[in-house]
């Protein structure tokens, strides 16, 4: 990887993962597998062959997100022996990092486990995405205030106000998703809800369109907060690992078969 190259991937994966969406959304309204408007992102991804496309793009924006994940560990842990980094800095930064990777996993099972053939693994990856991927952002908005003292080029007053902003957005979004999908089962008890094509008849559906609206703006807010280390990335260089090879072994061996054949 360039040395500059990485800073670019924030801004990749806010650009890639809404696209992916638009992408299997529209695969899937074309033949007619879910309807037209705010269907659940899940389920644009559920059949074949928009399942398969949703699996693959996801699999690869939950790599994205891995390396940002990463350099964002690495960037903070440069700061461990400055004399004003804060206390419990090592341990914040690695918790944050675990749980980054968990999101990510998350993301993966997702679009892997549709929700008609494992439901409950399915469920567990949305959990891992959204919610434990709030707890990410949470604890990366708490970092950006804990190394205001450091001063990180890019880690701006500006730019902790709107990571805060998005988290306050984001749990309130999950909230509207809980919440009116408990309403939406209530509302709908005893009735047969339709599986994917929801219409204005269904009991239920103006609370079915508040979660999926909601699950689909989680969704970027969740890439916009990402976007935000941009302005951190550009001031750091990121350096392709260094690969050596080592002829110790190969010696070795030749002087292992040289007192063989003599």
């Amino acid at each position: 990887m360039p040395e500059r190259l990485h800073k670019w991937l924030p801004v990749t994966i806010a650009i890639y993962l809404p696209v992916s969406f638009i992408i299997t959304y529209s695969i899937a309204v074309a033949n007619g597998n879910v309807a037209a408007g705010f269907p659940y992102i899940s389920d644009t991804g559920t059949t074949p062959p928009e399942s398969c496309v949703f699996g693959q793009l996801m699999n690869i924006g939950a790599v994205l997100d891995g390396v940002i994940i990463y350099i964002r560990y690495r960037q903070i842990q440069h700061f461990y022996e400055e004399p004003q980094c804060p206390k419990g800095m090592k341990r914040l930064n690695t918790t944050a990092y675990v749980i980054g990777i968990l999101t990510v996993i998350g993301v993966s099972v997702v679009g892997n486990f549709q929700e008609t053939n494992v439901r409950v693994v399915h469920l567990l990856g949305a959990s891992l995405a959204f919610v434990v991927g709030f707890v990410y952002f949470l604890l990366q908005t708490v970092i950006s205030f804990k190394v205001k003292g450091l001063k990180i080029s890019g880690n701006t007053d500006n730019l902790r106000r709107l990571r805060v902003l998005l988290i306050v957005l984001d749990i309130i979004f999950l909230l509207l998703v809980g919440i009116f999908a408990v309403l939406v089962k209530m509302k709908a008890a005893g009735q047969n809800m339709p599986s994917r094509k929801w219409s204005t008849n269904n009991p239920g559906y103006s609370e079915h369109l508040v979660t999926t609206i909601s699950e689909w703006l989680v969704a970027f807010v969740s890439v916009i907060y990402f976007s935000t280390f941009y302005t951190e990335f550009k001031h750091f260089s990121w350096r392709p690992p260094k690969v050596e090879y080592d002829n110790t072994t190969d010696t070795t061996l030749n002087a292992i078969n040289v007192s063989t054949l003599t």
